[in-house]
């Protein structure tokens, strides 16, 4: 056999096993990208969860009925030094969204995964919270909330596209979750 046939077999040969490694390479990232998105994941439901951020939650309504009724309450959160006591731990939780936002935005978890399980309630707080965040970026900088605005649109597309309930009653038509016949 000619050398140049042996050389063209074993240039095809080596191809062939970088093509094969780089799949391989390609999907070990895909499952370590999966990993990462879980626990990344169960962090935020272990934070959305949690005592503080629930009462937060709960305290949403009182502080936006208040912005609502109250005009000089909603201007003096222009001032960064105003962090009156009801506000504190929805100031936490809305910091805690902007951070899971960015990380969101900038691929560090995907997207889909969290939306299916919060675009409503990150819809709610930002319908809720959008006066208070708009005097907030007066006090702190025009950034301040953005990312969580951001997300919070996407949400609200997501579910206003039908998404989100489509995912959930195909979750409903899940065969292998149907009752047997008893």
């Amino acid at each position: 056999m000619d050398s140049g046939w042996v050389a063209a077999m074993a240039s095809l040969v080596s191809a062939l096993i970088v093509a094969v490694t780089a799949l391989a390479a390609f999907r070990q990232l895909k499952h370590y990208r999966n990993a990462n998105d879980i626990v990344v994941y169960l962090r935020l439901i272990d934070v959305m969860d949690s005592p503080a951020m629930v009462d937060a939650r709960a305290a949403l309504a009182v502080v936006a009925q208040k912005l609502e009724a109250d005009p000089v309450y909603l201007q003096r959160l222009t001032d960064p030094t105003f962090v009156p006591e009801e506000f504190r731990g929805i100031g936490m939780h809305l910091r805690f969204l902007e951070h899971i936002s960015v990380l969101i935005t900038k691929g560090g978890i995907a997207e889909p995964l969290v939306l299916a399980e919060y675009a409503d309630t990150f819809v709610s707080i930002w319908d809720q919270m959008r006066p208070a965040i708009l005097q907030r970026r007066v006090a702190f900088g025009p950034h301040t909330g953005r990312a969580f605005e951001h997300l919070a649109m996407r949400a609200r597309r997501y579910i206003d596209s039908g998404e989100m309930e489509r995912e959930y009653a195909a979750l409903e038509q899940d065969s292998s979750t149907l009752a047997a016949p008893g």
